[in-house]
């Protein structure tokens, strides 16, 4: 079987991308196609979320396991098939392609078809309106970033360490 799904994004009203994939690929495989689609750095990290009709989050499938010895239960992206999660019409997900600032696409499950002998899946379909930014960054200087997080009546910005014998002197 083949499932088309479409994506929406808040930020841009006109942005719309529909998606045949087959139902026997991966999460991974759906990725690679969005980002390919919309020409994004692919090292960038990704996250499907699992929802339910009014998007509230049922699951989470992730680019990789980020469980610091390898053993966590939540499923990644390369390993989860779309078939054991999307059964059918209008279920609902997010792909987070922002994770430190939380922003995501829409995406529904609108049409299950036979597939089309001879044709290779993942591609898009339709294509419209423009296409937000992948990663938003305000600022991406360290030392403000630090310094913002840090930033109240405890922390003195005029000590400054130049190595780490300076710091047994405090």
């Amino acid at each position: 079987m083949v499932h088309t799904f479409r994506i929406l994004s808040h930020e841009e009203e006109d942005f719309i991308r529909d998606f045949e994939i087959h139902s026997e690929q991966t999460f991974f495989d759906f990725h690679i196609a969005i980002q390919d689609e919309l020409r994004w750095d692919k090292s960038q990290m990704a996250s499907f979320i699992l929802t339910n009709d009014k998007w509230e989050k049922e699951g989470e499938i992730n680019l990789f396991d980020m469980s610091e010895d390898g053993s966590s239960d939540l499923p990644v992206m390369h390993k989860a098939v779309l078939k054991e999660y999307f059964q059918e019409k209008r279920q609902k997900m997010l792909y987070v392609h922002d994770l430190f600032s939380e922003r995501a696409f829409f995406i529904e499950l609108v049409k299950i078809a036979e597939e089309v002998k001879d044709k290779k899946y993942p591609f898009c379909t339709r294509a419209e309106g423009r296409i937000p930014q992948q990663i938003l960054i305000e600022d991406n200087n360290i030392d403000n970033i630090l310094y913002r997080e840090f930033e109240d009546e405890d922390f003195d910005e005029d000590i400054r360490f130049e190595n780490l014998d300076d710091y047994g002197e405090f």
